[in-house]
């Protein structure tokens, strides 16, 4: 009877051992997985991992945020995106909070936050204190609208949550729109023109980076509105006078920002070489001396269109360029001229982009028809952009900066709609050139569009297989079963 009772008690603390045992077990492993948060992408182009962007935005944030989601879980496609995002957010930082709000399941509370908050549709809501943002859903999606006539609906290409989301961040952190004047009066882009050369998508790009987008007529002012962060000229097709280069020189000298963008414009009479802009000696005073040339790369033509229309993937070491570089994302430009890098006193001249070797840039401008490399033509590689900043200022003085490229299309509609390398490099030179570092590059996440086609061939055999084989084999294995325990 002894025996029996210490076996009893043996048994029974051996069990409530390993029970304490297990249960020790998954406290550690739950403190461990709550302490080291990890998730985890397996999608191909990584549409769920922050960018090194966002994450610096977030370390910085010094505000609490919560983003409320408007969003019906029955739209899968920007629903469930959307929700994997928001929670790398909400792991990444102490200071997010993140709030899915269902108006099928529960109308009451959705109500009442859609009252609170203004909300006129699905979407999210970006709130920060008394501050908030409105990103509606229709922005979250890039849509392919090419696939309307054999679907009946576009199909999404891209998803720019992250873009939004941190785009959201930035403007409640900051609380102050960065200014960017774009220059007029010259022949320049047009903010509003929605045709192929108009810079109508850059604006709504811009816009939602936070920018303060105007247009600004330099002739005749005294000088560059105070308060401008930021100067753009984008393809002028006249030329400057030298009021506005002393203007734009002086704003220069105060710490100011440009961004100049010239295209090769060739002039109306024949054989009269390319339209003076004013600009082409005034870059050369800041080490950017501008060719009269249109560069040619018969190594890296788009298809199916002339040679003077390329793509470049040759960067230089600047963090504008990085990004591009690191995800080997090649520009489109449409027409561009050089931009030297040369010499100035007290300032760096840093390469952006050049094209291969076997570029060059083509001086013989009264027979484009017939484009062909000779010794008067300036040799490739060819550079086609620049950054320059001034040396280290005084104290409370910024240093000056200026980025200069050889096209100005890069950015137009069209080139912009097909390519979202272009995009990323308009947007990393004005965040450098304002000395928003962190917000450097978050191009919209490619989504994945997994297709199985199959013949009819191959439908039979599933069919087949799922219908009779494999119904058949189960049956026969549990009949041999049945019969093999009957047996005994």
């Amino acid at each position: 009877m002894a025996s029996v009772n210490r076996r009893q008690l043996v048994r029974t603390g051996t069990l409530s051992a390993g029970v304490l045992l297990v249960a020790a077990l998954a406290v550690f492993v739950n403190y461990f997985c709550w302490k080291y948060n990890q998730r985890f992408d397996w999608t191909g182009s990584q549409l769920y991992s922050l960018s090194e962007r966002t994450q610096n935005v977030l370390k910085e944030l010094d505000k609490d945020v919560e983003f409320l989601v408007f969003l019906p879980p029955s739209q899968r496609d920007i629903y469930e995106p959307t929700q994997e995002v928001l929670a790398r957010y909400d792991a990444a930082s102490p200071r997010i909070r993140v709030r899915l709000v269902d108006p099928d399941r529960n109308p009451l509370e959705a109500q009442q936050l859609i009252q609170k908050y203004g909300v006129q549709s699905a979407g999210i809501v970006v709130v920060s204190g008394n501050d908030r943002r409105v990103i509606d859903a229709g922005e979250l999606a890039e849509l392919d609208y090419s696939t309307v006539q054999f679907t009946g609906q576009p199909e999404m290409k891209g998803y720019k949550g992250e873009q939004l989301f941190t785009s959201a961040l930035l403007q409640l952190s900051e609380g102050k729109k960065p200014r960017i004047l774009f220059t007029t009066g010259h022949g320049e882009l047009s903010l509003d023109d929605q045709g192929p050369g108009g810079l109508a998508r850059a604006q709504q790009t811009l816009g939602s980076d936070n920018f303060d987008i105007e247009e600004w007529a330099s002739l005749g002012k005294p000088a560059v509105p105070e308060g401008t962060d930021l100067v753009v000229i984008a393809g002028p097709k006249a030329s400057f006078v030298k009021p506005e280069l002393d203007i734009f020189t002086a704003y220069l000298s105060r710490g100011g920002r440009m961004l100049v963008m010239l295209d090769p414009t060739l002039g109306q009479a024949g054989g009269s070489g390319l339209v003076r802009t004013g600009l082409e000696g005034w870059l050369a005073g800041y080490g950017a001396p501008i060719g009269q040339n249109i560069v040619v790369d018969p190594t890296n033509p788009l298809p199916f269109v002339g040679p003077e229309t390329i793509y470049v993937q040759s960067y230089g070491d600047h963090p504008i360029v990085k990004p591009l570089a690191d995800g080997n994302l090649p520009v489109l430009l449409n027409v561009a001229r050089s931009v030297g890098a040369g010499s100035a006193p007290g300032l760096q001249v840093t390469e952006l982009f050049r094209t291969s070797a076997e570029g060059w840039g083509e001086s013989n401008l009264a027979n484009l028809q017939s484009v062909q490399r000779d010794g008067a033509d300036l040799a490739g590689p060819i550079l086609l952009g620049v950054a320059i900043e001034s040396e280290a200022a005084g104290e409370g003085k910024r240093p000056t900066r200026l980025v200069v490229f050889g096209d100005s299309e890069f950015a137009a509609n069209q080139l912009l709609e097909m390519n979202v390398a272009n995009s990323v490099l308009l947007t990393n030179a004005l965040n450098w050139l304002v000395e928003r570092e962190a917000l450097l590059g978050i191009p919209p996440k490619k989504t994945e569009q997994v297709h199985l086609t199959l013949t009819s061939q191959e439908m039979g055999t599933i069919f087949l297989l799922a219908v009779v084989v494999l119904p058949v084999v189960a049956i026969a294995v549990g009949g041999g079963v049945f019969y093999r325990r009957r047996r005994r």
